[in-house]
Formats: structure tokens, C-alpha cells, sequence
């Protein structure tokens, strides 16, 4: 296969326990969409309870693959790749994939499998990581402190989305509506908010969207990592920064940075994202994509257009960040110009 429109778009549905994540399986199920869709759906326990509710809505030309064994991001990972490898030798019988995890999960393993595996690399591309968020209790959740400064799950599901499911709006009031939406982009500044009641969305939010790219959302709203202050969280330390800057980079210097940032700081960096312009490469366009220390980056599937501004922009979301020496590094990475 080649090229990254070929491959088998993935959407990756996370979220805390209720939140409303086989909901919202079962409205993409039954919604009048065209595709034939897998469900990798997982659940912690030894009776997949999630099996049953998913499949009475599966159609004739869906499938499904129960993974009961133990938590998607850990113990079945081994199962995932497996499942994925079967799968792509059946490619021409189906549209996209859907892996729902299981409250509990943390999102990075899975999407590490992307990375990490060649085969599946191949073959599959994360079309999206969709985050369900309770709106009664999402914030309950991510004040939660963990023992021995463990990961807060809520928490790192958020950091780890390209797009956010406020779901069950319904259960509180508008005031508590925008206190949560500043919760949730002072962990997560770029990832879209969509308001929902019982996971209800408009389909063309959530599939085909290609967010898990950032040049599709730069290029649907070019500002939107504009941001002159650091997203400050004051549950966990994660927060999100956003920086924009005109000019060509020096690719050695940006490889150097970027390497020792994500060595120095693999466990606190959720996420590091962006497009980006080099020296000497012409009108190409190129897009960056990490999970903790794992990077994906290669050329974007557009050119830079005549006269478009050569705008470098980045997101880092994690925990403890600086953005000070995030804003410094990145800058010296600039060609200076005589």
C-alpha cells in the first residue's frame, strides 16, 4: 500500500468508566453513514459485557472482535497488533476501524502500536483519538490524585484526543458547561469540543476527519495554536502549548531538539505535534506526530501554496511544561537570515 490515503482509518475511542463510549459505538453502528466498520472492542474483566451491547447493533456486513483478556493498553496489546494484522488481509471487506478501550485504559499504548509496529504502519492510519467525556463527573476524575504520583487516566485521555466528546450536557447547567470547557482546553488547547447528549454526534465529526493530522485541522482553522500564554492546569501540572513562527527551520537543529525533548521528558510529554517548513526543501510541507518518545514524521500530504506564510506551528501537551524554554529551543532551531 502507499501513500496515507490508501491505508484503513483507525478511530481511537477513549474515555473514563460511563462516560459513553459504547453509546456512542452503537449510535456510529446504526448511523446512515455507508461504511462498513470493525469494532475492536475491549473491556476489562473476564466476561465482555460491552460484546453483547455492541453486537446487537452490528449489521451483516460489520464484525466485531471481543479482547477480554485484560486492558487494551497493556496486557492485550500483543492481541491488538495480532487482531490488526488478521484484519488487513480482509481490508477490501471493510471501510475503517473503531477500538473502543476500556475506561481504565491509557490511551498512549495504543496508539503506540501505530508507530512502533511497520506492518501496521503499513497498513492503518489513526484517522482520530476520540475522548468521551462525562460532563457530571469528568472533573471529579481528573482532580483525582493517584498513589505515588501515578497517572491520572481522565486526565491523560484528554491530554491524548484530537477531539472531545463533552457528553451528558444534559445533567448540568450551562455554568458548569464552561467551567468544564476551561478545564478541558487548559489540559488539551487544540483538540476540538463537541457538546453531546447520550453520545449523539453528527457523524461527520467523528469519522473520516483525519485529526490525528494536524495539517487538516491547521488548514480548517489556520489560528487556532495562535496562543500568547502557556495553558496552565492546576490538577496535575498537564497543560498544553501551542507556538507559531514564521520562517524556514534548520533540519539538524530541529532533529536535535526534538530528540533530546522527548528523551529528557518521555514520561511528562503526552503528545508533540505540528507542521513544519525546512530549509532547503522546497514548497514541501512537513508534519511531526509524537506519543511520549515514539515520533511519526514525514512529508504532509500538501505543498506549501504560493504566497502562503511559511508558519512552523507546534503543540506540546504534558505534564510540567515550560513554555519559556519550549518557545526558546523551537526558536533556535530558525535559520537566521543575513
Amino acid at each position: 500500500m502507499s501513500g496515507e490515503s490508501s491505508k484503513i482509518p483507525v478511530t481511537i475511542v477513549t474515555g473514563f468508566l460511563g462516560a459513553g463510549k459504547t453509546t456512542l459505538v452503537n449510535h456510529i453502528l446504526r448511523g446512515q453513514h455507508g461504511l462498513r466498520i470493525v469494532v475492536i472492542e475491549n473491556e476489562f474483566g473476564a466476561v465482555s459485557i460491552d460484546e453483547a451491547l455492541v453486537s446487537e447493533n452490528l449489521k451483516e456486513k460489520e464484525d466485531i472482535i471481543s479482547m477480554d483478556n485484560g486492558c487494551v493498553c497493556c496486557t492485550v496489546r500483543g492481541d491488538l497488533v495480532r487482531a490488526l494484522l488478521q484484519l488487513k488481509d480482509r481490508a477490501k471487506t471493510f471501510d475503517a476501524v473503531i477500538i473502543e478501550t476500556t475506561g481504565l485504559a491509557d490511551p498512549a499504548p495504543v496508539a503506540f502500536t501505530f508507530f512502533i509496529n511497520p506492518e501496521i504502519a503499513e497498513h492503518y492510519r489513526i484517522d482520530s483519538i476520540l475522548c468521551l467525556a462525562d460532563a457530571k463527573y469528568v472533573a471529579m476524575h481528573m482532580e483525582e490524585e493517584k498513589p505515588d504520583g501515578g497517572v491520572n487516566e481522565a486526565v491523560q485521555q484528554v491530554a491524548f484526543a484530537d477531539r472531545i466528546l463533552l457528553n451528558k450536557i444534559d445533567l448540568v447547567t450551562e455554568s458548569e458547561i464552561e467551567g468544564l470547557l476551561k478545564t478541558l482546553k487548559a489540559v488539551n488547547a487544540s483538540a476540538d469540543v463537541i457538546k453531546t447528549t447520550n453520545s449523539v454526534v453528527d457523524l461527520k465529526a467523528v469519522l473520516g476527519v483525519n485529526s490525528f493530522s494536524l495539517e487538516k485541522t491547521l488548514e480548517t482553522d489556520p489560528s487556532f495554536l495562535d496562543e500568547n500564554k502557556e495553558n496552565k492546569h492546576n490538577l496535575t501540572g498537564v497543560s498544553s502549548v501551542g507556538i507559531a513562527v514564521e520562517g524556514e527551520l534548520d533540519f539538524a537543529k530541529m532533529n536535535e531538539f526534538m530528540m533530546n525533548l522527548l528523551q529528557a521528558n518521555s514520561a511528562n510529554m503526552y503528545r508533540s505535534k505540528g507542521v513544519l517548513c525546512f530549509e532547503g526543501q522546497g514548497d514541501a510541507k512537513f508534519v511531526f506526530q509524537g506519543v511520549h518518545e515514539q515520533i511519526n514524521f514525514g512529508p504532509a500530504a500538501s505543498s506549501w501554496a504560493p504566497g502562503e506564510p511559511r508558519i512552523n506551528r507546534m503543540v506540546f501537551i504534558g505534564r510540567n511544561l515550560v513554555r519559556k524554554e519550549l518557545e526558546e529551543g523551537f526558536h533556535a532551531c530558525l535559520v537566521k537570515k543575513n
